[in-house]
């Protein structure tokens, strides 16, 4: 046998071995984590929470996305939804879910501190706000149910752990490219995520939610140390480990709603994930291109010439998620292999309309003028005002 044709197949084997292996570490992750996280002792009081949301723009379903952590079966929280402008449209869903949910004690953050990380920019504004010392941040395009903050913020009752993150799903109900998106993180992300539990020690986070604990975020510098990284969620958890804290995946799952229009934004979305982890874990990323099934299977096929023995690992190395969609997985797969060869083409992303230059460790820095940093305004209670009053300010507390 020729040995390009015996490494390909080679290399099919291992995609096919390693794909039962993520069947394999989904199993074992579920079974430990139902024995290994802590949980509330009876009469155990839950600690108050603040909850930062970053929003930029209408979003789709924003409403309903926002609505849902208005309606957690928790205690005492406090929710701080944050715009870098106040003419940002999602300023107005935020107006209409004060008034709907008059109970919650909402914050409005307007305004924005320096930094390449825009996201992280509101984050360090709205920290202005946050009255608790048990922190969770969550993206606005998430979904969560009742129980979200009972599940996040059990396990920080152990000093020991200062920060707690989860799964998370794609929504994509909106058309052909938020399915495709929700492919790649339901058939290729989360399995990896649980695939790594088993062979790495967990020290990262991701963005969709994570909880924990202000003493925690204060040990690393705050939210400004993270303000000119891509991968801030990752920079997040891995400096809270480095801090000394333990780390923890739950084994719970939150929705992400996403909002693809076209298949370009697929693309602009994918090449910054995919750079982003190129930049935080290279050698990881360079290796994974041996677990691409399908691209290894299909250069079975050619170099076989269509023998049995390529149609064999093809075979074998079919995906099984996401059933309806189940046509559209081998197309997203080698779409897949397509986005790891261009993800070391170049170290540039596109970000909320911003073009950023990415260093090797993480830094970004923009490619033009950075948008200017709103004047940090004093804090603005959204509880406090009438739809049809003008904002009024007040002295910024702790």
């Amino acid at each position: 046998m020729h040995p390009g044709v015996a490494f390909v197949l080679a290399c099919a084997v291992v995609a096919g071995g390693y794909h039962l292996f993520e069947w394999f570490a989904a199993w074992w992750f579920f079974r430990r984590a139902a024995r290994a996280i802590p949980t509330l002792p009876p009469g155990v009081a839950l600690p108050p929470v603040t909850v930062l949301k970053p929003l930029k723009g209408p979003g789709i379903d924003l409403y309903d996305n926002l609505a849902s952590f208005c309606r957690l079966d928790y205690p005492a929280y406090q929710i701080v939804f944050g715009v870098e402008d106040a003419r940002d449209p999602a300023v107005a869903v935020v107006r209409q879910i004060q008034r709907d949910f008059p109970e919650r004690d909402i914050v409005l953050s307007v305004g924005s501190m320096p930094g390449a990380n825009r996201k992280v920019a509101n984050l360090c504004h709205m920290m202005w706000h946050a009255r608790h010392d048990i922190l969770v941040v969550s993206d606005g395009d998430i979904r969560v149910r009742p129980d979200y903050l009972r599940a996040m913020v059990g396990p920080l009752v152990d000093p020991a752990i200062g920060l707690t993150t989860c799964l998370y799903r794609g929504l994509g109900r909106f058309g052909l490219p938020t399915v495709l998106e929700s492919l790649f993180i339901n058939t290729d992300f989360m399995p990896m995520v649980l695939a790594a539990q088993l062979v790495d020690r967990f020290q990262y986070a991701y963005g969709a939610s994570i909880a924990f604990r202000r003493e925690a975020l204060e040990a690393i510098g705050g939210f400004p140390a993270l303000a000119d990284y891509l991968a801030d969620d990752y920079h997040l958890g891995n400096r809270i480990a480095r801090a000394g804290y333990r780390l923890v995946l739950l084994p719970y799952t939150v929705e992400t709603v996403l909002d693809s229009v076209t298949l370009r934004d697929v693309w602009r979305h994918l090449l910054r994930w995919s750079r982003t982890y190129r930049v935080s874990r290279p050698v990881s990323w360079f290796c994974a291109v041996v677990t691409h099934a399908m691209l290894w299977g299909c250069l079975s096929l050619l170099v076989t010439g269509g023998s049995l023995l390529g149609w064999a690992a093809f075979r074998l190395l079919g995906e099984h998620d996401t059933l309806r969609w189940l046509w559209l997985v081998p197309a997203k797969d080698l779409f897949n292999s397509l986005m790891w060869a261009v993800a070391f083409l170049g170290n540039q992303v596109r970000w909320s309309g911003q073009l950023l230059r990415v260093h090797r460790d993480g830094r970004m820095v923009a490619v033009g003028p950075v948008p200017a940093a709103a004047p940090a305004p004093a804090p603005v209670i959204a509880s406090e005002l009438a739809p049809e009053e003008p904002e009024t300010l007040h002295a910024a507390g702790g």
